[in-house]
């Protein structure tokens, strides 16, 4: 009888558990590792993004494009490494508030425009252009910051320069205002005028469209915000609608003034007059609130000196004539457009004015107080006559009347002046809206 012989036993690997348990602790430590070192990374990030954001608000506050101011850019430097040093600084630190920044290190350049491919255009303050300069840029590249966790990987051949990372964060900025209702007139302002004296003008002041006579002080006139594609059917479309200005572009140049008849039913519907047999709408030329109207002793046809004798400050002002409020109290009120002072509006043309509810449901309170450019207007009076102006600054205005065609006996179109549209006092929405202020874009 045979005897089968058994197979032999399999060895035993000593040892090999050992080794696969310490390769993947390695791995396991790996991605713990990497997990929190990301996670270390990213709320750097987030600090260091702080600060650039805050550098690059700062230093656009001191932005002034236009404004031939050689030391702006120099200024906006300093205000920009504020938040890398002095008082600021604290508020700006990274690695988890250990590390402050180096103002040698921060990069703050300059732009006149910020697309996809002009990263190769910024420049330095010294090098860029004060005047046409409207982006700055602020860029931190913060080496050194040391990796712990993912070092292990050197124990299995990996990462030998997982020593220390770069962390970068950078923010661009410009000055802007929000968008600000406007209507297409232009402000003259007086010889030498300047912002610091509101152009020449008095709050309060009444301003009397040009009326083919030559331009002053006292004088508005109609423009085209597109020379020369505008034109007077421009002017009309923006003051029917809700034209949107943006009261940075100082320099712009705007075109002639337009023809004063051909505006009168896109004006008058900001007074809740609207003309019979297909004019404009509620909807296509919304009223303001109120269809109070002022006039004084110079307004032609106006009884016993108008409503408002002083032709002076009737928009929270007092008038010498009884029970005539000013025009924040018939705003307060929706007081309709009164009968009593003839306007020269040929009445068979046009609806009966908006009543009080009308004007309630229907009324927006930004139609008669909107800002205006400022220009030198004795530029129109030089032939031929064609000539374009540059925006000076903005003005807020309020519309104190309706105007009519071409009637002797009607009511001038006019304006009260009520300060320069970014007056922090400005009653255009409240004056902060109209205020040129630093945003973020990138």
């Amino acid at each position: 009888m045979k005897q089968r012989s058994l197979p032999p036993l399999p060895r035993r690997q000593h040892g090999a558990v050992v080794i696969v348990f310490g390769v993947m602790l390695v791995v396991l430590i790996a991605f713990v590792g990497l997990a929190i070192d990301l996670g270390r990374f990213f709320v750097i990030k987030s600090e260091l993004q702080n600060a650039m954001d805050s550098c690059a608000l700062a230093a656009a506050t001191q932005l002034k494009p236009g404004a031939n101011d050689a030391n702006a850019l120099t200024r906006a430097v300093a205000y920009g490494k504020v938040f890398t040093t002095g008082a600021e600084a604290i508020k700006n630190k990274v690695n988890f508030q250990s590390m402050g920044l180096d103002p040698n290190v921060l990069e703050i350049t300059f732009a006149t425009s910020n697309g996809p491919n002009d990263n190769s255009n910024y420049k330095s303050a010294t090098d860029a252009n004060a005047n046409t300069a409207k982006f700055v840029k602020c860029n931190y590249p913060l080496s050194g910051v040391p990796i712990y966790f993912m070092r292990i990987l050197r124990l299995i051949g990996l990462g030998d320069s997982l020593n220390t990372q770069t962390i970068s964060a950078m923010a661009v900025a410009t000055r802007e205002s929000p968008n600000a209702a406007c209507i297409p007139v232009a402000a003259c302002s007086a010889p030498g005028g300047t912002p610091s004296n509101n152009f020449g003008h008095t709050v309060g002041e009444w301003l009397t469209a040009y009326n083919a006579t030559p331009y002053g002080t006292g004088n508005f006139g109609w423009i085209d915000f597109t020379p020369p594609a505008g034109g007077a059917a421009e002017v009309k479309a923006i003051l029917a609608g809700n034209m949107q200005c943006n009261v940075s572009q100082i320099g712009d140049r705007v075109g002639q003034n337009g023809n004063l008849d051909t505006l009168q039913e896109a004006w008058n519907s900001r007074f809740g007059w609207y003309k019979k047999g297909g004019g404009y709408s509620t909807a296509e030329a919304p009223p303001d609130k109120t269809g109070f109207a002022y006039s004084n002793l110079t307004d032609a046809g106006a009884p016993n000196g108008g409503n408002w004798p002083s032709g002076f400050n009737a928009y929270n002002g007092t008038s010498t004539v009884p029970n005539q409020p000013n025009f924040v109290q018939a705003r307060n009120l929706n007081q309709p457009y009164q009968t009593t002072i003839p306007s020269g509006i040929k009445t068979n043309q046009y609806k009966t004015p908006l009543t009080a509810t009308e004007l309630a449901a229907l009324g927006r309170a930004d139609r008669r107080i909107v800002a205006a450019p400022v220009v030198d207007c004795s530029v129109w009076n030089t032939p031929p006559g064609s000539q374009m102006p540059p925006i000076l600054g903005w003005a807020c205005v309020l519309m104190l009347s309706p105007i009519e065609n071409g009637s002797a006996a009607s009511l001038t179109a006019k304006l009260e002046f009520l300060g320069l549209a970014g007056a922090a006092s400005s009653p255009c929405a409240g004056g902060s809206e109209y205020s040129i202020a630093p945003v973020l874009t990138q």
